[in-house]
């Protein structure tokens, strides 16, 4: 064993050693002090190889912009209303808390209802991007709707109106209006749901046609400022937006800088779209740094994975986007983009309908360990969970526990009958036991929640 090791199962022996002292209920989670917090800490023995042939990852981006531009493709609402406005029944039924965490009251409740206009849906069929980062909402509503906030794992952060966050410059295909204008229904390649009618502009075919370039650019870190070559602001984009190159404005960059001379590379022309007053979609062409975006699909590698998962690395958790933060699938979504891989929206799907799944249902503790170890492809498998998914990176050098690179709430936790979290709330690095020396925290919780394992696609 290596030094290295002895050290961390020291330092394991003394944190829990401490919160035992302490006596009564422990608080914080040992993982969190004793793991680094960094996904390159955990990089395996030939990291910077290639998971993917260049053929195989070409193929593979194919399909994530057929699914991507899909919406412009489709010509008609693809969805039955009851799945349209799911919402309406489940949460008619629930008895739902407003922003002053007091109950949501009936008028205002049928106000909503009545907004969404069922009747007449679906009311139109446009095509339609985002023109700015924004959220799918499950009814027309910027207002929450949060179960009991008194009880454990709900309230804030988990807003039910929240269905994803939705990423400038994703196409869409909106189909129905609310009652006052306000609000759109669309569908995109990920999901659907209501948006803000701010949030989109309208797009004819010459737009589209100039738009689909061929050529892409993923953004390979959050928070990039777009701005026109003007110097105006235009938006934010996060990892996992996409944009077209310009390869006309590209052309002719390659054609001024000389034939026998290889043009500099301290920009790509990325079209970004802006929206009009009238709320129709124009094409801006951009320049940013390759330290902002980079050529799709970008080198797949445990390395290039590690690099952006540090990208995103501490960041709040949020809830099916809220605050443009990302959930646990989210995470996985925007982290595998870059590399040209579609992930669907939500863990469930993640889990079941990418690479090749494994069961691990009905298996012990002790099998799924041994299964996810001997299996496992570090930084290329995921492990889904009962509502929940995360990447596999790899066993601890320690303790031989598999580590888990995912976007986690928290711990469940019981004390003294009282249900509770022990709240993690970003995006971190644990074991598959992570929280199990508290006292309040019951053994193999996680390894019950674990239902199979997903080896990320080798070839198409």
């Amino acid at each position: 064993m290596k030094a290295a090791s002895y050290v961390r199962i020291a330092v394991i022996i003394a944190t829990c050693c401490l919160l035992a002292a302490c006596g009564g209920r422990r608080e914080g989670i040992a993982d969190l002090d004793v793991l680094p917090q960094r996904a390159a800490a955990y990089l395996p023995d030939g990291a910077a190889n290639p998971l993917l042939s260049p053929e195989v990852q070409k193929g593979l981006q194919s399909r994530f912009f057929d699914r991507f531009f899909a919406p412009w493709r489709a010509q008609k609402a693809s969805l039955a209303p009851k799945v349209a406005f799911w919402g309406t029944e489940t949460f008619g039924r629930k008895k739902g808390f407003a922003e002053n965490l007091q109950p949501w009251s009936r008028p205002r409740w049928e106000s909503l209802v009545s907004m969404q206009m069922e009747g007449s849906y679906p009311s139109m069929a446009r095509h339609a991007i985002a023109t700015r980062n924004t959220s799918f909402r499950v009814m027309p509503t910027d207002k929450p709707f949060f179960y009991n906030p008194s009880r454990a794992g709900e309230g804030y952060p988990f807003d039910y109106m929240q269905n994803s966050a939705v990423w400038i410059g994703t196409p869409l295909l909106v189909t129905h209006v609310s009652a006052d204008g306000a609000w759109y229904f669309a569908e995109a390649g990920i999901t659907f749901g209501w948006l803000p009618a701010d949030a989109i502009g309208w797009t004819d075919e010459a737009f589209r046609r100039d738009y689909m370039t061929g050529t892409y650019a993923a953004a390979l870190r959050d928070r990039i400022v777009l701005r026109t070559d003007g110097g105006a602001f235009a938006g934010m984009a996060h990892l996992g937006a996409v944009f077209p190159i310009s390869v006309s404005a590209m052309m002719l960059e390659t054609a001024s800088a000389g034939a026998a001379q290889t043009p500099p590379a301290t920009n790509l022309p990325v079209i970004i779209p802006l929206r009009t007053v009238e709320g129709n979609a124009i094409a801006a062409t951009i320049h940013l740094p390759p330290t902002t975006v980079g050529l799709m699909p970008q080198a797949i590698s445990a390395q290039a994975l590690a690099h952006f998962a540090d990208m995103m690395m501490g960041q709040p958790y949020g809830w099916g986007g809220l605050l443009e933060n990302r959930d646990c699938s989210a995470a996985m979504r925007d982290l595998f983009a870059p590399f040209g891989i579609w992930l669907p929206r939500n863990s469930s799907q993640q889990g079941k309908e990418v690479g090749t799944p494994i069961s691990l249902e009905g298996k012990t503790a002790a099998e799924k360990r041994a299964i996810i170890l001997e299996q496992g492809i570090p930084f290329y498998t995921l492990l889904w969970f009962k509502g929940h998914i995360g990447l596999y990176i790899g066993p601890d050098a320690a303790t031989g526990e598999p580590l888990l690179l995912h976007d986690v709430w928290g711990a469940r936790t019981e004390w003294k009958g009282e249900e509770g979290r022990a709240v993690v709330g970003r995006l971190a690095v644990t074991t598959l036991r992570f929280a199990e020396e508290r006292d309040d925290v019951k053994k193999d919780w996680f390894y019950d929640r674990l239902r199979g394992m997903v080896l990320m696609p080798s070839k198409l």
